[in-house]
């Protein structure tokens, strides 16, 4: 519809002004000014600056008022409901500088979707593109620079040679691997590309940017060729002129002392005298005349050094001896750099007879030897010497001309081959990309479809009408958003501190579109169970150091992440920062700084005889000479006034540790089946809750997907299941921490009562009270004492001889009962003996006593085994046996209810749809998660759009994820125990390491040395094995719980990530 909006105010000089704008300034003058998008400004450089607008938005100005204004202050918009505001078919106009309640609401939704992408994908919608021929390319640049849209390939069905711009993607390869090239080429003259910070000049075609890599690749090539032919050449020279010299040497040795020959001649010593005499004739310098055909003969030359040994018993065996062979390594002769040069050895070979001329040259060939001329006298060999080094002198000027120009080559294109680079990669993502768009013939355009997010359609449409005003195109692009019943690709806005997590998630499996991401808890779960496995201050605070120093120096290390193992460390520092810091957490929690006891934040709970304390020492009853067990420091003293035997009304209680475990457990014989008790049970209500978060997920997906039958059929008797039996064994726990099981008793083996330890009055008026402490008799008591006389004997708690801080007092139906001693008296425990319909006709039969903190593995399995029955001595609460009972009841009934609502409701709507229309759907129709009755949304989502229903399929597929989910449940409650035996095992580790290096060997040998020595295997151990291994383990068994234990609750993790169109993906295909 056409909408009526008021005009901007109007000047009747306008369109001179406009026409003059118009006439007078060019429009490449105006490519650096702004659209005055919400302006309505009557001077000139407003109306220039509109004219730039009007020819960005492809309109023609003419010199009519109405057409002025509506061109300046109005623009234009798409009546259909999904096209962009620049498509020419409709002319409906809209104020730029108005708001429709539309845009307001969806600005509004935006700015909810923006604040939620981290818990669910970004909105994406379906965007098809008309794009002109000429502004194809110049888009392109435009959208990949702002990485929004990820093209759908239209041309799937054509080979690679069909398609359009195949062959620009293969000039583009063609330049990248000259590019290569010429890097290799740098690299080996030590010259690394670089860039020097001045833009480099773009060149105008990506043809004329191939033809000048392709001069440049030919013209390397050819010098390359000549410069490798001029080493060999000067290798060769010097190689002859080694073998001048070291034959001059060797013929006047043979000249002082004749030459023996390798095997010895029947002759003897006149034979050697023969030899001696023909070449002391060889080497005459007088001589003229060519030796006669009796004389010896010889061959010089160069051979590998690794082929010499060989080579001599070749020659020995191919001239039966006849011969003689003299070798030398020689010096290392300059090749080309960068090669390795291999080892020579000159040598000369002396022989007799033409035939074994031609024996010695066939093998030198085989051994890969250089044979050398080498004149027959001294004279000759001088001049070739002194020829040789002319050679060599102007060789080497040639060759350092050549390098030179070689290497002024390389510097002069050094500085843009990292440019050159980055513009061809871009121009070969243009072309691949534009090997996805289908080209219209008739409206010669090209056809674009793919996903963007709707957060990012402004953007998208910005880039449009930069990449039309770019090329000058004279149409614009048109942009419309279809619909369609293709699944949406995921994409989850991550900053670097949650990329890390982020990507944990992601390598499980990527989410769906609109799912629950898990990476919102993962951000915190997954270091703070790191650091429960891992937990010990010192190693929390290096690793902390470790993670904040490469967050410190990150730009500076980031050239470094390119190799694949820093790169991984690199892209998880903030993970490493976080694993620190619960770590440390942790560690304050265990209060272990490398394994020792940290005493920091307060004294410990625990007294003994070591301790100068004087609130250790000043408890009465405790004498700190002769105790030989530990006992606990309370305020006693303020709760009982001892010297005049009066309680004060004070209860008394222990000054516990202020944080975590007490240090004073360490070096007791129990102090691993406390911290095994602990730990244990933190373990499992850590476990617990994280599942039970995850099925919370669950839960969150079927509300924002609208799925009723997941809600109503598999969320609520999964909730149901896992905490009637394991949520409630955390409760079960938090009772027994929470629980003072010193004011905790039992009253006639029928009720659980709770007596505080606030000493009685004189007048026994605060009952139920305890008697005055460390009074051995009943007799002792101060004046109350009479009152309990008539008491039966076994109403008293302390033994002989053993006074304790006093015995509880509980009045029942006028009745006073005091504590009795139950210990090695089974007796008491017996209902029969001891209840309270016996206790209300005669004291005898009543009965108190302390109760123990009964077992929980126990209560659970008598739970199962005695359904609906706890035994007084284990009951943690009023009602439990009732209560259990309850909750096996409907954990019982949760497991069919999982199992059968959701597929017989499916197939009673698939049953119901049938005679309506069958299985055809709506044209155009989005899907979502929640169609199909659920089925895709829920555990059973593996039925696509489309997809005949299958009620045995269905009913399969949910009794698998029945069956899993209770089995689940129980194994990876058990599987949380790992949390426990890490940390008990790294708790272990590091205290041998401590206890067996620093304290055993370094302190008791009491010499400086040894100390160092043991503190510098003890870090070698610690940063080796327990920051090295033990974190590595500690990472592997984090990612498992995740993946397993809470992930599989609720995550489905079969979408596919949203892969844009982006200059910034180099790596990416």
């Amino acid at each position: 519809p056409h909408h009526r909006h008021p005009s901007p105010p109007w000047d009747e000089s306008w369109p001179q002004t406009w026409s003059a704008c118009l006439a007078g300034v060019n429009l490449v003058s105006c490519e650096a000014l702004t659209c005055p998008v919400a302006s309505h400004s009557r001077n000139s450089a407003s109306l220039c600056r509109s004219r730039l607008c009007f020819q960005f938005l492809g309109y023609n100005p003419g010199s009519e008022k109405i057409e002025v204004l509506r061109r300046l202050g109005y623009r234009r918009r798409i009546a259909r409901k999904n096209s962009d505001e620049l498509s020419p078919d409709h002319h409906s106009l809209l104020p730029l500088t108005q708001a429709t309640p539309r845009a307001r609401k969806a600005e509004k939704q935006a700015k909810k979707v923006n604040n939620m992408s981290q818990f669910r994908s970004e909105e994406m919608l379906y965007v098809q593109m008309f794009i002109q021929n000429d502004a194809a390319h110049d888009t392109l640049h435009e959208l990949g620079a702002i990485g929004a849209i990820q093209f759908k390939d239209l041309n799937k069905d054509k080979s690679a040679f069909q398609k359009m711009f195949v062959q620009d993607v293969r000039k583009c390869e063609d330049m990248l691997r000259i590019i290569r090239y010429l890097k290799s080429e740098m690299e080996s003259e030590k010259m690394m590309s670089r860039t020097s910070g001045v833009p480099v000049p773009k060149l105008s075609s990506l043809n004329e940017l191939h033809d000048r890599l392709q001069e440049l690749e030919k013209e390397m090539k050819e010098h390359s060729t000549s410069y490798k032919q001029l080493l060999a050449q000067r290798k060769e020279l010097s190689e002859h002129l080694q073998v001048l010299r070291n034959a001059s040497k060797w013929f006047g040795q043979a000249n002082r002392s004749g030459v023996s020959f390798t095997a010895p001649t029947a002759g003897g010593d006149e034979d050697v005298g023969r030899g001696a005499g023909e070449m002391s004739a060889l080497l005459e310098e007088g001589e003229q005349s060519r030796r006669p055909p009796s004389m010896l003969g010889h061959i010089a030359g160069c051979i590998p050094t690794h082929n010499v040994k060989d080579f001599a018993v070749t020659l020995f065996r191919a001239t039966r001896g006849n011969m003689h062979l003299k070798h030398e390594e020689l010096e290392e002769v300059k090749g080309m750099s960068g090669e390795e040069n291999e080892l020579k050895s000159v040598f000369i070979v002396y022989f007799s007879g033409e035939r074994s001329r031609q024996k010695i040259d066939k093998i030198c060939e085989a051994f890969a030897a250089t044979k050398y001329s080498l004149p027959d006298t001294a004279a000759g060999q001088e001049r070739t010497v002194q020829e040789v080094n002319e050679r060599m002198k102007d060789l080497e000027i040639v060759v350092a001309r050549t390098e030179t120009y070689r290497r002024q080559k390389l510097s002069s294109v050094v500085e843009m081959v990292e440019e050159w680079e980055e513009q061809v990669e871009r121009e070969k993502g243009v072309c691949h990309t534009l090997n996805k768009f289908n080209y219209d013939v008739s409206m010669k355009a090209l056809i674009a479809e793919g996903w963007c997010a709707e957060s990012a359609m402004d953007d998208v449409r910005r880039a449009l009408r930069a990449g039309t005003l770019k090329s000058g195109a004279t149409v614009q692009t048109v942009l419309n958003v279809l619909k369609t019943r293709e699944a949406p690709p995921t994409y989850f806005k991550s900053s670097k501190v949650t990329a890390g997590f982020q990507a944990i998630v992601d390598a499980y499996g990527m989410a769906r579109y609109q799912e629950f991401n898990p990476a919102v808890f993962t951000f915190i779960t997954f270091p703070f169970l790191f650091g429960v496995m891992f937990g010990d201050i010192g190693h929390g605070i290096m690793m902390t150091m470790a993670g904040g120093l490469i967050i410190l120096f990150e730009k500076q290390l980031k050239a470094a992440a390119a190799n694949d193992m820093f790169g991984t460390i690199y892209d998880g520092r903030y993970n490493i920062f976080m694993m620190g810091l619960f770590a440390t957490y942790a560690g304050f929690i265990y209060n272990e700084l490398f394994s020792v006891p940290l005493e920091a934040l307060g004294s410990t709970m625990w007294c003994s005889g070591e301790m100068d304390d004087p609130s250790c020492l000043n408890i009465p009853g405790i004498n700190a000479s002769t105790s030989l067990q530990k006992w606990i420091r309370t305020n006693i003293n303020e709760a009982y006034d001892f010297k005049t035997q009066q309680s004060t009304g004070v209860e008394v209680s222990w000054d516990i540790y202020p944080m975590g475990q007490d240090p004073g457990w360490s070096h007791t014989a129990n102090k691993l089946n406390s911290a095994n008790s602990f730990k244990m049970k933190f373990a499992i209500v850590i476990g617990v809750v994280q599942m039970v978060a995850g099925v919370c997920c669950k839960l969150m997906n079927s509300l924002y997907f609208k799925d009723s039958l997941t809600l109503y059929f598999v969320y609520i008797p999964e909730m149901v299941f896992i905490n009637s039996i394991f949520g409630y064994l955390v409760l079960l726990i938090i009772f027994k921490w929470t629980t003072n099981w010193d004011a905790t008793y039992v009253l006639n083996n029928e009720e659980v009562v709770h007596i505080p330890q606030v000493y009685c009055k004189d007048d026994l008026s605060n009952v139920p009270c305890w008697t005055a402490p460390f009074v051995g008799t009943r007799a002792a008591l101060p004046i109350y004492g009479s009152k309990l006389a008539a008491l039966p004997e076994h109403m008293w708690c302390m033994a002989a001889g053993a006074p304790t801080a006093g015995c509880a007092v509980f009045e029942w139906q006028g009745k006073m009962i005091v504590e009795s001693n139950t210990y090695g008296n089974a007796t008491y425990f017996k209902e029969e003996a001891f209840n309270s319909e016996l206790c209300a006709t005669n004291a005898e039969h009543c009965m108190l006593y302390k109760q123990s903190p009964p077992s929980l593995l126990d209560t659970l399995i008598k739970m199962f085994m005695e359904p609906g029955f706890v035994g007084i001595n284990n009951q943690l609460i009023p009602g439990q046996g009732s209560l259990q009972g309850f909750l096996i009841l409907i954990a019982f009934i949760s497991v069919p209810t999982l199992l059968l609502p959701k597929p017989l409701i499916m197939n009673a709507r698939h049953k119901a749809r049938r005679p309506q229309g069958g299985n055809y759907g709506t044209v155009g129709e989005m899907p979502t998660m929640a169609d199909d009755g659920g089925s895709v949304a829920s555990d059973a989502g593996h039925h696509g759009h489309g997809e005949e229903f299958d009620f045995g399929e269905e009913m399969v597929h949910q009794m698998i994820h029945t069956i899993e989910y209770v089995l689940g449940c129980i194994s990876n409650t058990a599987s949380y125990l790992r949390l426990w035996a890490l940390s008990l095992a790294h708790a272990q580790l590091s205290e041998v390491f401590w206890e067996k290096t620093v304290v055993e060997i370094g302190l008791e040998s009491a010499s400086p040395l040894m100390l160092f020595v043991t503190v510098t295997a003890w870090s070698c151990f610690t940063f080796g094995v327990l920051m090295g291994m033990e974190s590595l383990s500690a990472f592997l068994h984090a990612l498992r719980l995740h993946w397993v234990e809470f992930m599989n609750k609720f995550y489905h993790g079969d979408g596919y990530k949203f892969m844009p169109f982006s200059f910034d993906a180099k790596d990416e295909d």
